[in-house]
């Protein structure tokens, strides 16, 4: 039971790599880093697949992917990418102020919950594009 590398990348930027999600419908792995940027790679060998910005200023905290795209979340923003890099939205609220993870929630598959460093969670409706719960 010794682990073994088969494969290492070096993430876009130079900058810290933040976020790490596999993609639950294609054969990717997600890697978003502290600069705000959001890289995906296939393969034995990490092949880069596509790589896009999600956010200036701010770096990616918790990626998630859904049939749509992908969801990254940073600090003060939700934003919503297809797989190709074409952004679908961008949601940012006074409800959003030091986000950290996101999950989504079996009961509920088109809500995603959103926590922090902060006094309220968030439950984030996906079809309409609304926070639907403190």
């Amino acid at each position: 039971n010794e682990f073994s590398p088969l494969s290492h990348v070096l993430g876009d930027g130079g900058v810290g790599i933040s976020a790490l999600a596999f993609d639950a419908q294609e054969e990717l792995i997600w890697m978003g880093n502290q600069a705000g940027h959001v890289t995906s790679y296939y393969g034995t060998q990490l092949e880069k697949y596509t790589s896009f910005q999600v956010s200036r200023g701010e770096g990616v905290r918790s990626i998630l992917t859904t049939e749509r795209g992908i969801l990254a979340l940073t600090q003060t923003r939700l934003r919503c990418q297809i797989r190709r890099g074409i952004p679908v939205f961008t949601h940012h609220s006074a409800n959003m102020l030091e986000m950290q993870c996101m999950l989504r929630y079996p009961q509920r598959p088109t809500q995603v919950l959103m926590g922090g460093i902060q006094d309220k969670m968030i439950s984030f409706d996906l079809e309409k594009c609304k926070e639907s719960q403190l």
